[in-house]
């Protein structure tokens, strides 16, 4: 018989949260890279802190994330 897996809300709620940063980081990453070559959007300076932070924090989710299974 195989096992299954308690899936509760908060683990679905955390899933949907490191994608949804996943996704707002490459975006973000995307912006800096074309701020460099256009001046089309927001300064490289501010793209650059947006992505680096978004790192941070999609970082922080999944640290989180994986302390919650333990």
């Amino acid at each position: 018989m195989p096992v299954k897996a308690e899936i509760t809300q908060t683990t679905i709620n955390l899933g949907r949260a490191r994608v949804a940063l996943t996704i707002l980081f490459f975006v973000c990453l995307g912006l800096t890279i074309a701020s460099i070559f256009t001046d089309v959007g927001p300064s490289f300076t501010k793209c650059a802190a947006a992505t680096v932070i978004l790192h941070f924090v999609k970082e922080s989710a999944v640290q989180m994330a994986e302390g919650k299974k333990s």
